[in-house]
């Protein structure tokens, strides 16, 4: 099976935390999604709005690997993420075609705080603009 684009937000945005999760891939690629919002209500997805961005990493990806990666979210974390086509734009302003995965149910309730931090350790990584870290940040107070 050949490998895919998928376009990672939250902490999987980083090829550091991919790998402690089995993905072999050796870098993300700093990107963006329109038409998407980050929401951290605890665990992170995507909620659609025309006015957002969303900010990630893409990576070339292996099926198995992918399919390993999201079963162990669900198992760890009660969320089924689903893939869904998206449009990624990268630095370089090339637009590439990708698989992101949405959760399309989600509890709410405030994330862990070492959570945040580690998404901000990612973002500031793939050198996302400061209004988007701001954004994650935001999520400190929200309950």
């Amino acid at each position: 099976m050949s490998d895919v684009w998928v376009f990672f937000y939250g902490t999987f945005m980083s090829a550091r935390v991919l790998k402690q999760h089995g993905i072999n891939c050796e870098k993300t690629y700093p990107a963006k999604v329109p038409g998407y919002s980050l929401a951290i209500k605890p665990r992170v997805n995507l909620e659609r709005s025309a006015e957002h961005n969303c900010y990630g990493g893409l990576a070339l990806v292996n099926h198995s690997e992918l399919t390993d990666l999201y079963r162990k979210v669900h198992e760890m974390f009660g969320q089924v993420y689903y893939p869904y086509p998206v449009m990624a734009e990268m630095d370089n302003g090339l637009l590439r075609q990708a698989l992101c995965f949405i959760s399309e149910e989600f509890d709410c309730g405030a994330p862990e705080p070492d959570y945040l931090n580690e998404m901000t350790q990612c973002a500031n990584e793939m050198n996302v603009p400061v209004s988007y870290i701001m954004h994650i940040e935001s999520f400190r107070k929200k309950v």
